[in-house]
C-alpha cells in the first residue's frame, strides 16, 4: 500500500444548478433533514479507504490532495471529495458499517448529518459515476443525492449510476431504497431497477437481473 500527499488550492465543490436546488429542498423536507454540515479534518474519520485499484484521489478541505494505492487504510472525514480515474476503482468501508465501491469515472462528496432522534446519517452527494453500497449488521441509514434525485436507504445492497445529463440508474440487489425525485419518491424493492431523470417522477421500478450491474465490483471487493 502507498499513499500520498499533496498541497493545492481548494477545488470547487458541488454547484447548485437548475432543478437539483429545488428537489433537494423537497427531498429534505420529505425526509425530515436537519442541518448538514461539514467537519473540520481534525475530526474523528467517518470511513476509510481501504483498497484502490488505478488512480484514487482524496481532496480535503484545506487543499490537500491524498493518493492510495492498493490495499491500506487511508482515513475520511467529513467534507472530503473523493475520486477515481479511468479505469480505476476505489473501496471504502464507513465507521457504521457501510461499505462503498466506486467505479471508475466516479466523485463524490462526503457529508453527515445529526438528528436527536436518529443520530448521524452519512450522505454521499454523487456528482457522477457509479457506486455500488452495502449496509453490513443491522440498518445503517445513508442518502445518496445526485444532481436529479436522492436514495435513501437503511438496510440494503444496490448500485446506482449517474449519467453525464444526470439521469440516475438505481438497481437493488436487496432489501428496499426509497427513490425519489423533487415530483415524488417511490420505494424499490429486491431484483428491481428504476431510472431517475429531470423534471420527472422516478419510473416505476421493473424486474431485473442485478447481478449484471454489481459485477464490476467483484475484482475492488476481493
Amino acid at each position: 500500500m502507498t499513499y500520498s500527499s499533496h498541497a493545492f488550492a481548494q477545488r470547487p465543490r458541488w454547484a447548485c444548478i437548475g432543478s437539483f436546488c429545488a428537489g433537494f429542498a423537497f427531498l429534505a423536507m420529505s425526509f425530515g433533514v436537519a442541518s448538514v454540515s461539514t467537519v473540520h479534518a481534525a475530526a474523528e474519520p467517518v470511513a476509510n479507504a481501504v483498497n484502490a485499484i488505478g488512480e484514487f484521489t482524496v481532496y480535503r478541505t484545506d487543499g490537500i490532495q491524498e493518493q492510495l494505492e492498493g490495499k491500506g487504510s487511508l482515513p475520511l472525514f467529513d467534507g472530503d471529495t473523493v475520486k477515481t480515474g479511468t479505469g480505476s476503482q476505489a473501496l471504502l468501508e464507513f465507521s457504521n458499517g457501510i461499505q462503498v465501491a466506486l467505479n471508475e469515472n466516479t466523485e463524490f462528496l462526503i457529508l453527515s448529518r445529526w438528528e436527536e432522534a436518529k443520530g448521524f446519517t452519512r450522505i454521499l452527494r454523487l456528482s457522477t459515476g457509479e457506486v455500488w453500497v452495502k449496509t453490513m449488521g443491522g440498518p445503517k441509514p445513508l442518502e445518496i443525492e445526485t444532481p436529479v434525485a436522492t436514495a435513501a436507504v437503511k438496510q440494503t445492497e444496490f448500485d446506482i449510476k449517474v449519467q453525464p445529463d444526470g439521469q440516475t440508474t438505481l438497481t437493488v440487489v436487496e432489501g428496499i431504497v426509497e427513490f425519489g425525485t423533487a415530483f415524488g419518491t417511490c420505494p424499490i424493492r429486491t431484483s428491481t431497477i428504476s431510472y431517475g431523470n429531470r423534471g420527472k417522477k422516478c419510473t416505476k421500478p421493473a424486474p431485473f437481473e442485478v447481478a449484471s450491474n454489481v459485477a464490476w465490483t467483484q475484482g475492488i471487493r476481493q
